[in-house]
């Protein structure tokens, strides 16, 4: 299963190669680099990364974002050694504030009897997500400019092992790779239009939602409830933009309607229904299943995706597209009414 996300498209200009013969030359270009990414706002966690991004869009080369533990070699200035000295460099010049997340958004999925938590990186340029078992764990080159590089879904899976990737069946390979399908396509819309009234907020409800999911001892009604939050706070953000008032309470059924009317899409009943939960959840007043609140949080996500694009819709932006899955090089739509058909 496989999935092709873009944000941008990349122009073909000649580029120098890239010629390093000494230290002193490495250094002088990675105080240039980071110099103009701290003139841009670049955030330290995408530094790195971003690095690479700059170097190969200056000069024709192929670097790896994900260079691994090899040996650095005194006096080698090979692209992957150049790739070692560039993670290198960072890491000694910023230490432990480069593990802050890098990651647009979560989501989580239950899988046998369990919850686990995908990421949703950070895309700078093109990338081609794939979902393999048999893949598990490889390293890839994930910067160049002569392909786009790939990303196995299963690799965004935290404390996810190899043992359990290999014994995945075809039918939790697809679940997995559609949620975060589903997931990308939601927080890619949303952070395009971040700088919009109560978005920012709605993605902090949407953090919130899987941070309680997962906790030791899940708190599943604040999860539903955070889910809920996201999902107010988009359909009021729509409502504003269509220059609608908004009203302030928490009957969702009465939100969808005034945003319906605005020309928002009408989402399924049932959405609203396994939405909707009374304030009294936060307290543990009423009982939220896991399952439920696993619903409930896939829900979220999706409603907000969809008022999200409708949102820069109205204000003439131009939005990403959501990502298009396919199955064994079949649309996934079309793989899932064969299979259900055939099933």
């Amino acid at each position: 299963m496989c999935s092709d996300v873009s944000n941008a498209n990349r122009a073909v200009n000649p580029r120098p190669p890239l010629m390093i013969s000494s230290e002193a030359e490495f250094q002088s270009l990675m105080e240039e680099v980071d110099r103009e990414m701290i003139d841009e706002g670049v955030g330290i966690p995408a530094r790195p990364i971003t690095a690479g991004l700059k170097i190969t869009g200056r000069y024709d080369v192929v670097l790896n974002a994900v260079p691994g533990d090899k040996p650095i070699l005194p006096g080698v200035y090979t692209p992957d050694q150049i790739s070692l000295r560039i993670h290198d460099w960072m890491q000694k010049r910023y230490g432990d504030r480069l593990k802050l997340p890098f990651a647009l958004g979560r989501v989580v999925i239950p899988l046998r009897g369990a919850l686990y938590v995908i990421k949703c990186p950070v895309i700078l340029g093109s990338v081609r997500f794939i979902c393999e078992p048999r893949n598990f764990g490889q390293p890839r080159e994930t910067i160049g400019v002569r392909s786009v590089p790939t990303c196995n879904v299963l690799d965004l899976i935290e404390d996810f092992t190899a043992d359990l990737a290999r014994s995945l069946t075809a039918e939790e390979v697809v679940k997995i790779g559609l949620s975060h399908v589903s997931a990308m396509g939601a927080f890619i819309a949303l952070h395009a239009i971040n700088d919009v009234r109560f978005v920012s907020e709605a993605l902090g409800d949407l953090d919130a939602a899987v941070s309680h999911l997962t906790e030791h001892k899940p708190q599943t009604g604040l999860s539903k409830w955070a889910g809920l939050q996201a999902v107010e706070k988009l359909l009021k953000a729509y409502i504003a933009s269509r220059g609608g008032a908004i009203q302030r309470h928490h009957r969702l059924k009465d939100h969808v309607a005034d945003a319906v009317k605005q020309g928002l899409p009408q989402p399924p009943k049932q959405y609203i229904e396994d939405l909707q939960c009374p304030a009294g959840v936060r307290y543990g007043e009423v009982q939220v299943s896991v399952e439920e609140a696993g619903l409930a949080h896939m829900i979220s996500l999706e409603m907000c995706e969809v008022a999200a694009q409708s949102i820069g819709q109205v204000l003439g932006r131009d939005m990403p597209k959501s990502p298009l899955p396919t199955i064994d090089g079949m649309p996934a739509t079309e793989f899932l009414k064969k299979h259900a058909t055939t099933g």
